[in-house]
Formats: structure tokens, sequence, C-alpha cells
């Protein structure tokens, strides 16, 4: 099995992603987020407002997940590592987008736009009632 191609299927048919993060109280909090912007074999790139409680928390914790499902086909992963708030308008305007004006209403300044690069070492893949840890 190939994890980075099961990964990029399931990116690529879902419009959402769940990110969980740690809390200032360390208590795990788990949102949905569009999916990946892009994805570079252990790395995958989301996009975020720089005002957002999350930005803060993995300024604070890197440690993360992510999570893909297809409830379609009953197949999931799950992926721990750790996320790095990329904040450096160098960092973030390769990755800017027209359409995105409607989540950032600052817009191409780039102010309350920032890039969240998640690196992944560990994960379980889910299908079929058979999970694979890798």
């Amino acid at each position: 099995m190939n994890i980075q191609k099961e990964l990029q299927a399931l990116a690529d048919k879902q419009e959402l992603c769940f990110l969980g993060s740690i809390t200032e109280e360390g208590y795990p909090m788990i949102r949905a987020m569009l999916k990946p912007i892009k994805i570079e074999e252990n790395c995958l790139f989301l996009h975020t407002n720089t005002s957002s409680k999350k930005v803060q928390q993995f300024l604070k914790n890197s440690k993360a997940c992510l999570y893909f499902y297809d409830a379609k086909n009953f197949t999931g992963i799950s992926l721990i590592g750790v996320m790095e708030v990329l904040s450096r308008e160098a960092d973030k305007i390769e990755f800017w987008q027209d359409q995105y004006h409607i989540y950032y209403e600052q817009g191409e300044d780039l102010s309350d736009f920032t890039v969240l690069k998640f690196t992944f070492d560990q994960g379980e893949f889910y299908q079929d009632f058979q999970v694979t840890t890798f």
C-alpha cells in the first residue's frame, strides 16, 4: 500500500479535513478545515486566518493531527505530527489565490492570511475495517 497515493486520493475527493490542536489548558480541539492547498511528501499546507485561535495554539504547542475520511467507502487516514505557522509574506504569497477574498477581508495584503505547514511522521490508514499503522 502506498500511503502517499491513498492520502492524495482522499484529499482530492474531500472538501474538508479535520485538524486537531492543543488548547492552553492542554485539551485537544478539533475543527473542520478546507482541504490542504498543497501536499508534498509528508508535508501538507493549509490556510487560515491569522487571527484564529488555532494559530496562537500552534505557536505555543506545535503538536497536531489531521484526519481525512471518505464516509461512503468507510476509509480514513489519521496523521500525527507538528504544525509550523508560516507568517512571513514571502512564505505566504505563493499560496494566495484570488478566490480567497471571501475568507480574508484584507485581501492581498496577506495580514490575516496564514499558511500552516503540517509535517507528519506517523499515522493510521483505515479501510475495510482494517488498520494499517505507518
